[in-house]
């Protein structure tokens, strides 16, 4: 039975060794995209990996293609992001003052005394934004990424469809999406007013890999951060594995198989089976990146950065209003105590 219904078992150890020593690394654009999301030091172990593969590295034209067409979204959305984090403060900022103002005759609240001292955390937050913006590379006047992944994949980008090939694929899309068959059908609300070209592009990406296979004869790792139902089967909230549909139908087209993982599953198997040393803390950054997506699964749109991310989270947390008065009353009985 397992040999009839392969796509529903994980792949064994043998096979997956095999994949490792003499599979092709192929990477959606989603991938290459969020190298620009990651920490320097993050980004630079990735790289280290890819660096360390780069003989078998091949990516299909489609997603070389979305990568270019989305990278100067993704870097603009990232400088953007400090003016959108100052004004989600300073609106926090009015809220709390708005509210101390209604507690002017409270008999233990100084509402001046903690104004003073909320204008001192909102300054010292906002100073180590403008560090932090300062040290932001421009990305639009210079790009180092770029640099590194056009070295990388000189000559290991796939060649595109021709016109034909892309009208019959766009004609397959509309049938598989119709009746959802992976990937790249929940695209279809959010794509439905673009051309073509975008609208299957998961499909296109998936394939321009299937034919690239047919040719090279040799397993594939595919590596993608589409956290959506049409590439990956979900059960009660659980991601199980890859769909099952596309296992099979990458085997009996190629009569290879092929692996599919996110960016972060890759680096914990790259350290087992690659002899790679990707730290721990990478691969949460990594992973965080991705869950971060999970409510915002439209390429390009912005992911914030660690470092911002963690001033927002650090600047509100503590901001419930409730309990800035409850912990000041309590500091001024201890202190009218005394």
């Amino acid at each position: 039975m397992k040999n009839q219904f392969r796509e529903y078992y994980p792949p064994s150890q043998a096979s997956t060794k095999r994949h490792w020593e003499t599979g092709v690394f192929s990477f959606d654009a989603n991938v290459l995209l969020n190298l620009y999301r990651y920490s320097p030091s993050t980004r630079q172990a990735f790289f280290k990996l890819l660096e360390k593969v780069s003989d078998r590295l091949w990516i299909s034209y489609q997603a070389a293609f979305e990568y270019h067409k989305n990278r100067l979204t993704v870097i603009n959305a990232q400088m953007e992001a400090y003016q959108e984090i100052r004004a989600t403060l300073q609106s926090k900022r009015n809220e709390i003052e708005n509210k101390l103002n209604g507690f002017k005759k409270h008999p233990y609240l100084h509402a001046d005394e903690l104004k003073t001292q909320i204008e001192s955390a909102f300054a010292a937050i906002s100073r180590d934004l403008d560090r932090i913006e300062k040290d932001h590379p421009n990305y639009l006047d210079t790009d180092p990424i770029l640099d590194r992944i056009t070295l990388l994949l000189q000559g290991k980008v796939g060649d595109d469809f021709a016109p034909t090939e892309l009208e019959a694929a766009f004609k397959e899309g509309k049938r598989r999406y119709e009746e959802k068959v992976p990937p790249g059908y929940m695209d279809q609300k959010d794509k439905k007013d673009r051309d073509n070209r975008s609208l299957y592009g998961d499909l296109i990406v998936w394939k321009q890999v299937v034919e690239y296979t047919k040719v090279s004869k040799k397993p594939l790792i595919f590596v993608t951060d589409d956290l959506k139902e049409d590439w990956w089967y979900k059960f009660k909230g659980r991601t199980i594995s890859p769909r099952p549909e596309l296992l099979k139908e990458f085997s009996n087209l190629t009569g290879q198989r092929v692996q599919i993982y996110q960016a972060d599953r890759f680096l914990e198997l790259a350290n087992k089976n690659l002899q790679q040393n990707t730290s721990q803390v990478a691969i949460d950054e990594i992973r965080n990146v991705r869950l971060a997506d999970e409510d915002d699964l439209s390429l390009g749109e912005y992911s914030a950065p660690p470092d911002s991310k963690s001033i927002v989270s650090d600047a509100l947390k503590p901001m419930s209003f409730d309990q800035i008065v409850d912990e000041y009353i309590s500091a001024s009985k201890k202190r009218d105590a005394e």
